[in-house]
């Protein structure tokens, strides 16, 4: 039975009640940013998590070390948890702390992870943040390839992708959070080795200034998109289109969502897109959906913990024996700004 069920003309989005995923509360620390997901064979993936300190601003901090469960039965039941010793060294050298927002699984298996080096000396242990890592594992996670950089240019790696045999990977250069000048753009660099290496594809040509979070997704037809969020229009969410695998480039109009959309992440499930994570007035968790990647619904609030700096999210398309469906972990304030993990399913109905 669903616990919300959005219902659109063609469609209906049935969501489960969300469950907790990481219980942060019980051990005393919370979990701020990392929700990395990656399916290496069907049914199979790699769940990150963050383990971090209540006692740095709050929790609201990326201090303390990465986690990470594999899942064999599409979520039903998960490993122990494994500390990911990359972040833990750099947690013991004391000058940086180490985050995995985002994951891809290539078609030989292996998963490439792509690191944040927050500052630890900073209040936040945030920003600036340095330049963007990456380690690979060949063995389904058990052991992990030497950290490597994946460019000179300090900032935020928002998305990763694998399409079509390459790796594509959205990075805001840009050590600090929002855009103040115009090199702070977008790039998007691609591997053509599942992650041996690296090179810089292209630059997203969005306006920097005032520009933060990001997101990218290949449509049916091959297009990729690339959003991100404008401070300066945050009803609005800036959008870049190529239709030749990044060589070129179209600016298209702004998406319009209702109650905007901080930190957002993008799904295609059953010919429908989702964009989820958290509104502009801090209300909670909400979800657009949209059939064209243009126009998007009035949105529908899914979690609600008004002024909560949670709900940083990610997402995983999955196939059980019911048919597909959408993963999704975010994180749910329990006190302050400490959080817990959780995750939710969705399926379409037709």
């Amino acid at each position: 039975m669903s616990y919300i069920t959005i219902k659109r003309n063609g469609y209906n989005v049935n969501i489960e009640k969300p469950t907790l995923y990481v219980d942060n509360e019980a051990r005393k620390r919370s979990g701020h940013m990392t929700h990395a997901l990656a399916e290496f064979k069907p049914g199979c993936f790699i769940d990150f998590n963050s383990n971090c300190s209540i006692h740095r601003w709050g929790g609201h901090s990326p201090y303390g070390w990465v986690e990470y469960r594999i899942s064999r039965d599409n979520g039903k039941t998960y490993s122990e948890p494994k500390i990911l010793d990359y972040s833990m060294e750099s947690l013991y050298d004391g000058m940086f702390v180490i985050s995995v927002e985002k994951a891809v699984a290539c078609s030989d298996g292996s998963i490439v992870a792509f690191c944040l080096k927050n500052d630890a000396t900073q209040p936040t242990a945030c920003e600036p943040w340095d330049t963007p890592m990456w380690i690979k594992s060949t063995d389904e996670g058990k052991t992990w390839s030497e950290a490597k950089e994946m460019c000179e240019y300090k900032g935020r790696t928002y998305d990763a992708v694998y399409h079509e045999g390459s790796i594509y990977v959205l990075h805001h250069c840009n050590p600090n959070h929002t855009g103040t000048t115009e090199e702070h753009i977008y790039r998007i660099f691609k591997s053509d080795d599942n992650g041996e290496s690296f090179y810089e594809l292209c630059q997203v040509p969005i306006d920097p200034i005032g520009r933060n979070y990001g997101a990218m997704i290949f449509d049916p037809e091959g297009n990729l998109h690339v959003y991100a969020h404008n401070d300066n229009a945050l009803e609005h969410l800036d959008h870049a289109k190529s239709s030749d695998n990044g060589k070129t480039w179209t600016v298209e109009k702004p998406l319009y969502l209702a109650r905007g959309l901080r930190n957002h992440q993008i799904a295609y499930i059953d010919g429908v897109y989702i964009f989820h994570g958290r509104t502009e007035d801090y209300e909670g968790l909400i979800m657009y959906t949209s059939i064209d990647a243009e126009n998007w619904d009035e949105g529908t609030m899914i979690d609600c913990d008004k002024g909560a700096s949670a709900y940083y999210s990610n997402n995983l398309n999955l196939k059980d024996e019911n048919g597909n469906f959408l993963l999704v972990q975010f994180s749910r304030r329990y006190e302050g700004m400490k959080v817990n993990v959780n995750h939710m399913t969705l399926r379409i109905e037709k």
